[in-house]
């Protein structure tokens, strides 16, 4: 349940509705909710009478990648098989033009880290004749008030029922205040990670962080690699593993610390993802103990200084 969106939803789509107004761009610090701001515009499209003949979503994220918008646009306007997928980005990027410029659409790019190329996507510019809108979300590092923050201190604080451990709490939050994203947000959302029961439900909750942004996480997957790993307790058969990941899972959740992802799938928030990868650069034993470099468009191996130090590490989604 949203609350307090709905004027800017409605002062936003008073801006799509203008003939003069063609790029939109909302942005805000991490975690103040541009991403449920711009689903819920996505889903009004299809509620509310339009002109517009396409809408399409892409992720655009922090490791920019032009072929992985063409291929999300491409499954929109009919370009899904194999053989289109095995283009070069230019001849994808002349396809997708060809399409786009001849129908009056809307492109919806969340989580933009860097000014992207429309040519080079093959986005043809939203403008009065075409009739067409870019809309896109994108972090600014001075906003102020982080409701991600204050949903993860409440879920850890819902358990706290006396004087002391509020007096307690509050007193460590004071601790945290000091300025700027990673040594203001960081330390209020470790509070949550602080609170988490024991060290075996920690350990699971780092190991997350292996995978990379907006990563769809299958559940019991990850629930194996914890077992096999030796996070979770020492079980003879797996189904009894599964049982105590799918608990860990669930206060997981309920701590939002994760987000659920369809029906077998969870994921982590990207700010929650950078706190945790700053937990294990910050508080573990040494730096190395976690190496990631997770859909980094890495082409040869990293360098790292002693590999015998690494205890996780994880390169997926690279080119290597």
């Amino acid at each position: 349940q949203t609350v307090a969106l709905e004027s800017t939803i409605q002062k936003v789509w008073s801006c799509i509705v203008e003939k003069d107004v063609g790029i939109i761009g909302l942005y805000g610090l991490g975690g103040v909710g541009k991403t449920t701001l711009l689903t819920k515009l996505n889903n009004k499209f299809s509620t509310t009478p339009n002109d517009f003949e396409v809408v399409i979503w892409a992720l655009v994220s922090k490791d920019y990648n032009v072929e992985k918008i063409q291929d999300r646009i491409g499954e929109n306007v009919g370009y899904s098989d194999g053989s289109w997928k095995n283009k070069s980005a230019d001849q994808k990027a002349i396809d997708i033009y060809g399409i786009l410029s001849n129908k009056r659409f809307v492109v919806l790019l969340d989580d933009l880290w860097q000014r992207v190329d429309l040519n080079q996507v093959g986005i043809p510019k939203p403008s009065q004749e075409n009739g067409s809108k870019l809309i896109f979300t994108t972090r600014s590092e001075r906003c102020g008030g982080l409701p991600l923050a204050l949903i993860t201190i409440g879920r850890a604080m819902a358990c706290k029922t006396t004087l002391e451990e509020w007096n307690y709490a509050i007193e460590m939050l004071k601790r945290c205040a000091l300025p700027k994203m990673k040594n203001e947000v960081f330390p209020l959302l470790k509070f949550s990670y602080d609170n988490l029961p024991n060290a075996t439900m920690k350990s699971c909750f780092l190991y997350c962080c292996l995978y990379p942004e907006d990563y769809c996480i299958p559940k019991k997957r990850l629930v194996e690699y914890w077992f096999c790993e030796g996070l979770l307790d020492k079980f003879d058969r797996i189904n009894e593993a599964q049982m105590q990941g799918g608990d860990i899972i669930s206060s997981l959740l309920n701590a939002c610390l994760l987000e659920r992802d369809g029906e077998d799938c969870v994921k982590m928030h990207d700010v929650i993802r950078d706190m945790a990868l700053w937990i294990t650069r910050k508080f573990e034993a040494t730096e190395d103990t976690f190496f990631v470099k997770a859909g980094a468009q890495l082409s040869q191996e990293p360098y790292v200084k002693a590999w015998e130090r690494v205890k996780r590490m994880s390169v997926m989604e690279n080119e290597i």
